[in-house]
């Protein structure tokens, strides 16, 4: 209705006053009605008359929309016609915008008043802001009217400290500002409709990685609608707002229907987070058509990859992030996530030379000695053979006689392309260094790794990894 559609346009102060009026949400279930209704114009059962009936034909319109009042009088032998009403309460003019109330059929009546009253009814307006009665004489003074006329309701508005005024109110029925109603054979007082004020507050929540703000707050009056923040609110490297989690009801609000009425409390929404998938960027070259993309997303683990292309006289040691850390080849990197708008590169890390594992080395070798024994259980002359085994050097996966990162590099890439990197019988045995004699695995890599960062040392192991 173009009555009930005005919004409010200004706040005042104490002794000021202002524009306003109110606004009817609009619910989901309006919004997404397809069905049909119908508006029926009644005047003929109190024994009216029009030029035209056809101006007050039913009109067939779709749920939810509106219709404009059309013009015309009826006629009646003593009463005067003033508008048409749904409810005998709210009314309706020519040129006024109407919708059903609840999207269903609905009638409107011809409002009637007879001719030659002697009776007036007054409507008055009353504000009393803490305690003290304002005067309104001059801006809303007392208005005269008969039985079966129309008052219209002022757009007029006050405010206290605490509370937002949305209309006005005679004690049953609220009003927004220019809402017509009808006059029956009463006085009518009407006082504002006043709205506690609370506060919305956001929240990111108990999360790292936030950037900027960590809250909002913002002050509501109570039983109104206002739009939910957008998922853009907050800023949380590797994550997006997927919904506000609503303390007071417990449910989540997505961010595609912003709409939320207010209770009479402070409410609290907390961001509800959701991990950003990446394309994460393995850089070898200056190419990108030789990048290597590997999709996850953020606390996840993916696999470091193995070159795709050669270098010569280098290898390829690892891949380097942008905080200067290198992940060896087939080890897992965990994806941090970025911040907003940034990707995800890590860059190649090739050296000189040849992978460790291919580099000639010094190694232990089994030895098989035959001796002679004398045994009070055995033979004189019996001979024995005896397998003398090499000492373990845990750790020494491509046995060089050292434990480094060299070592883990060799484990994962092993792991991730045996066909390609292998590894000795007795570096198998030294790079078992979780002790769980499963063989080699990326948790010993992990534990050599442990070694090179000096968490443990070479005499920790074997190390049992525990959850």
């Amino acid at each position: 209705m173009k009555t009930l559609l005005n919004k409010f346009t200004a706040v005042i102060s104490v002794c000021a006053i202002a524009l306003c009026s109110t606004a009817f949400p609009v619910s989901a279930e309006d919004a997404d009605a397809v069905s049909e209704i119908t508006i029926t114009f009644d005047y003929a059962s109190d024994g009216a008359t029009v030029e035209d009936e056809s101006v007050f034909a039913p009109v067939t319109v779709q749920s939810g929309s509106s219709i404009i009042i059309p013009e015309g009088t009826p006629k009646r032998d003593g009463y005067f016609f003033s508008g048409w009403t749904y409810d005998d309460i709210h009314a309706y003019t020519y040129g006024d915008v109407f919708r059903s109330p609840d999207g269903n059929d609905v009638t409107l009546k011809a409002i009637w008043g007879e001719k030659n009253q002697e009776t007036t009814y007054n409507v008055e307006y009353v504000v009393e802001i803490n305690g003290d009665i304002i005067d309104t004489s001059k801006e809303l003074p007392t208005t005269k009217y008969y039985s079966g006329q129309i008052a219209e309701v002022s757009l007029m508005a006050y405010n206290r400290n605490d509370a937002a005024q949305f209309g006005w109110t005679d004690g049953t029925n609220t009003f927004a500002g220019q809402e017509k109603f009808i006059i029956h054979d009463h006085d009518v007082t009407l006082t504002p409709n006043w709205n506690t004020i609370y506060k919305i507050t956001y929240t990111v929540g108990d999360v790292d990685r936030v950037v900027g703000a960590k809250f909002m707050e913002y002050e509501q009056p109570e039983k109104t609608t206002t739009g939910l923040q957008a998922d853009s609110r907050f800023s949380r490297n590797g994550f997006k707002i997927a919904g506000w989690l609503c303390d007071d009801d417990n449910k989540i609000y997505s961010t595609s229907f912003p709409k939320y009425l207010m209770p009479s409390h402070d409410v609290t929404f907390t961001a509800v987070w959701e991990a950003k998938e990446y394309n994460v960027v393995f850089k070898q070259d200056g190419k990108s058509s030789n990048n290597i993309k590997i999709k996850g997303k953020t606390d996840t683990e993916i696999i470091t990859p193995s070159a795709t292309i050669t270098q010569d006289g280098k290898y390829l040691a690892g891949w380097k992030d942008s905080e200067g850390t290198v992940y060896p080849v087939g080890s897992p990197y965990m994806i941090k996530g970025a911040i907003a708008g940034a990707g995800i590169i890590l860059e190649a890390v090739w050296e000189e030379g040849t992978p460790p594992e291919t580099t000639t080395t010094t190694t232990q070798q089994s030895t098989t000695t035959t001796t002679t024994t004398t045994s009070t259980e055995e033979p004189i002359g019996t001979t024995t053979t005896h397998t003398i085994c090499p000492e373990i050097t845990y750790g020494d996966a491509n046995v060089d006689g050292k434990v480094n990162i060299s070592d883990a590099v060799l484990i994962m890439q092993s792991i991730a392309n045996p066909d390609e990197f292998k590894i000795k019988e007795s570096g198998k045995i030294n790079a078992d260094v979780t002790g769980h004699g499963d063989g080699i695995t990326n948790n010993d890599a992990f534990v050599i790794q442990l070694v090179e960062i000096k968490t443990i040392t070479v005499d920790d192991l074997p190390y049992e990894l525990t959850e």
